[in-house]
């Protein structure tokens, strides 16, 4: 399975839409630039972490306090009702997310990877709307995740799929050599404050250098409508 880290920056690499400077160019879309280089990217879907997740869509609710239940004492993948469409997939280990709808406003069909622990009174609950859900192998946080993707590539017959935040979940695909290639538009504009999130973020602080051994090699350059930027890369494990 391949996986593209497809992502729109401020030239600082900052990605807080609302806090870039107006592009000169009035042509300038962001919105519509990063949609089309996604399609011609051809993936059957796309990966974010929660916080991603709950700023998607309204009818999407993120409860901190996890269902409470007895922990599940297996491991599952629950197929809802895709019925062919793209996959919206969210690493949400504990649960908080809360959905009146297996499908986004955009057409994704909801897929949730789910820690070991989550209850199953909460699997029910997405059970109840359709939403798909992969239970983890208990394990190493990246035992884990490699173990998800596993299901996912196996599970849902998919090939391809977007990264597209937001910058830790990035930050941990990269630190662990998942990524293959990145894609990048660059917006005209600047946030300029230290501190806000980038597209790439790791934290874990006992690691010195987490990109350590990966080099970006590019493979494509293309100006866009407006002055954006669309950058491409191979990415080298």
């Amino acid at each position: 399975m391949q996986i593209t880290c497809h992502m729109i920056s401020s030239v600082d690499g900052r990605q807080v839409a609302s806090r870039w400077t107006r592009a000169a160019d009035p042509a300038a879309d962001m919105h519509k630039a990063y949609a089309e280089a996604a399609a011609k990217l051809g993936a059957d879907g796309w990966i974010v972490g929660r916080k991603t997740m709950a700023e998607f869509a309204g009818d999407i609710v993120e409860v901190r306090e996890p269902v409470e239940g007895h922990p599940t004492s297996f491991v599952s993948t629950f197929f809802g009702n895709r019925e062919d469409r793209p996959l919206a997939i969210v690493f949400d280990t504990h649960g908080t997310l809360h959905y009146k709808s297996n499908t986004l406003p955009t057409g994704e069909h909801i897929v949730a990877i789910l820690g070991s622990h989550v209850t199953r009174a909460y699997q029910k609950e997405l059970e109840q709307a359709g939403v798909s859900y992969i239970v983890r192998t208990p394990g190493k946080p990246e035992e884990e995740t490699l173990d998800a993707l596993k299901h996912i590539e196996k599970d849902f017959g998919v090939k391809h799929l977007l990264l597209e935040g937001g910058g830790h979940t990035n930050g941990t695909f990269l630190h662990m050599k998942l990524v293959d290639s990145m894609s990048v538009i660059v917006y005209p504009g600047l946030d300029g404050r230290a501190g806000i999130p980038s597209i790439v973020e790791f934290e874990d602080n006992a690691v010195e250098n987490p990109m350590d051994g990966l080099t970006l090699e590019l493979t494509d350059c293309e100006k866009l409508e407006g002055g954006l930027v669309w950058l491409r890369y191979a990415v080298n494990r």
